[in-house]
């Protein structure tokens, strides 16, 4: 088996997320009806005000602040983030300090020990020639949904650089599972290889190995997030987006190797990004090339039990 090794610093500016992890529970996620969710059909929503926003290739839903997604651009744009509503309202910009945009390809959101994270993925390799793809850990800021633009600077509390065994990878997909603490990638290109990798409770002075746990068929994979239940996990390529669930303490690798359920995705210029929505159920998109979309797979309410 194939192996991803993984090198893990912690930078010196910010709160040190590794103590975090070392507090935090992590038992098995409760129940949930993951499965019976129904999903109705796609709906544009609104265009994003900011016309910074011209490559939206990463899209989360912001955990400390409620009603508020983050975003980034692609390669070539400075390393900054923009938060802004369900209605496209910019509510700021944020500069990341200690970090730098190669090819920022996905954005994840995950909570532990109180603190809110986003982690910005410089994974992006279209050439497979880098020798290393990164993760920024960033604490999340609290930003009013309602309230006006602010622009600000986000430190970088962690980075996590990864190297693959096999060579240099072109990875467009990364979440986060806040239950057990561990991001997931894939591969956009050749096998598709879902790799695992725990995030470490303390900055390790030697190189950390994440596994290879699945393999998917599907076409080039663009964009991944985990519901924050860690029980959902939606894997989006450019034509379609796959589902996959998983029993409570049951893992991923497992349900990653089950058949998958095809959910409705709108039509975008070049689709690369999904999330879940701040229900945990809701599915939101972006596109990248202007006027930027947002756009809404609503989770309908629950059907009866016969």
């Amino acid at each position: 088996m194939r192996r991803l090794v993984v090198l893990a610093s912690a930078s010196a500016a910010g709160t040190c997320l590794c103590c975090l992890l070392s507090c935090a529970a992590g038992g098995p996620p409760s129940s949930t009806q993951a499965d019976r969710i129904r999903y109705g059909k796609p709906r544009l929503l609104c265009t994003l005000e900011h016309r910074k926003v011209d490559e939206s290739s990463g899209l989360t839903a912001g955990r400390r602040s409620r009603g508020v997604f983050w975003t980034h651009n692609d390669s070539g744009d400075k390393p900054r983030l923009f938060a802004f509503n369900i209605k496209g309202k910019h509510l700021g910009t944020f500069d990341v300090t200690g970090a730098r945009n190669r090819d920022w390809e996905d954005l994840a959101s995950f909570s532990t020990g109180g603190k809110h994270y986003l982690v910005v993925c410089d994974t992006g390799d279209n050439d497979r020639q880098h020798a290393f793809a990164t993760l920024y850990f960033v604490e999340e800021p609290l930003v009013d949904a309602n309230g006006p633009a602010r622009d600000g600077r986000l430190k970088v509390a962690q980075t996590i650089q990864l190297t693959y065994a096999d060579g240099p990878q072109d990875t467009e997909a990364v979440a986060v599972d806040s239950t057990t603490k561990t991001v997931y990638l894939i591969s956009k290109r050749g096998k598709r290889t879902v790799y695992e990798l725990p995030i470490p409770e303390r900055a390790a002075a030697a190189a950390l190995v994440a596994k290879p746990v699945a393999t998917l068929n599907h076409t080039p994979v663009v964009a991944m997030d985990i519901s924050p239940d860690g029980l959902r996990a939606v894997v989006l390529t450019y034509f379609r987006a796959h589902e996959y669930v998983r029993s409570p303490g049951e893992s991923w690798a497992a349900a990653f190797r089950r058949p998958d359920r095809t959910l409705p995705t709108p039509g975008r210029q070049q689709g690369e990004s999904i999330c879940y929505g701040p229900d945990g159920r809701t599915l939101y998109l972006t596109s990248e090339k202007l006027p930027t979309p947002l756009l809404e797979v609503p989770a309908l309410p629950e059907a009866p039990r016969p």
